[in-house]
């Protein structure tokens, strides 16, 4: 009996996500996504209402959307983006189903330019083009929905909550991450922002916060991250045509602080 749940949670689950992934209507994806973002809202809520604010600071949301605009010229992907940024101080990004990306205000408050978050913007961009957080939701949902059922210890919005942390701390795979390591590289470069501002960034953070626990408390888990690290130079040196700057610096100024 427990070999049969074990391959249904670790075999069958993940791979019947994955096909449901690519069938999912975009409306279903979408308030997937929309769903999921509540509830990590809910989730890191530290304002005593129990409810994470999103960050809307108009000279910052101009920046932010100038920056979008920039990046995705020549880009197209299957479903609309929605970017935000949440009030938290956690140095964190990631992708949602139906075309979120999600930024901490830790982040924006680490970086150091805003190349350095355009980059990871690029990389979660990616993520939304290959539909990762639809498969991980899929899977995260499948196999939370089946151990509920067998331990009696999930229902309802503990599954969404559960759901949630497994979204903000998703651990991508190899394969998953380097394709949108790959796909930012391409990005930036087309739009000449240059893919070495990754490798600056996880470099710097890898130096503040040590290698396993500061980092991976700090930034969402990907793996090798010395390869990832190494593949951003490649691609920077691999680079043809000219750079230019992303924001001028009262832009970079109001992105920073659009929390406040």
């Amino acid at each position: 009996a427990i070999a049969s749940v074990f391959l249904i949670v670790y075999e069958l689950v993940p791979r019947a996500a994955d096909q449901l992934a690519l069938y999912l209507p975009a409306a279903g994806e979408k308030a997937l996504g929309d769903t999921t973002l509540e509830q990590i809202r809910t989730a890191f809520g530290l304002d005593g209402s129990g409810y994470l604010a999103t960050c809307e600071g108009l000279d910052g949301l101009s920046a932010l959307v100038r920056m979008e605009n920039r990046l995705m010229r020549g880009t197209e992907i299957d479903v609309p983006l929605t970017v935000t940024v949440l009030d938290h101080s956690l140095v964190n990004a990631f992708a949602l189903p139906g075309g979120h990306v999600v930024f901490f205000r830790g982040l924006l408050e680490a970086a150091e330019r805003p190349e350095e978050v355009a980059a990871v913007f690029a990389h979660e961009v990616g993520h939304v083009a290959a539909h990762d957080p639809t498969r991980l939701a899929l899977r995260s949902a499948g196999s939370v929905g089946i151990l509920g059922l067998l331990l009696g210890d999930f229902a309802g919005g503990a599954v969404l909550l559960y759901l949630a942390e497994q979204i903000v701390q998703a651990d991508h795979s190899q394969t998953a991450a380097a394709a949108a390591d790959a796909f930012a590289h391409d990005m930036l470069a087309r739009n000449g922002v240059a893919p070495g501002a990754l490798a600056d960034m996880f470099e710097r953070l890898r130096v503040e916060y040590g290698d396993v626990e500061g980092l991976e408390a700090h930034l969402a888990s990907h793996p090798s991250l010395g390869d990832r690290i190494a593949s951003a130079r490649a691609a920077d040196a691999a680079m043809q045509g000219p750079t230019w700057p992303l924001l001028r610096q009262d832009e970079w100024l109001a992105l920073q602080s659009i929390c406040d």
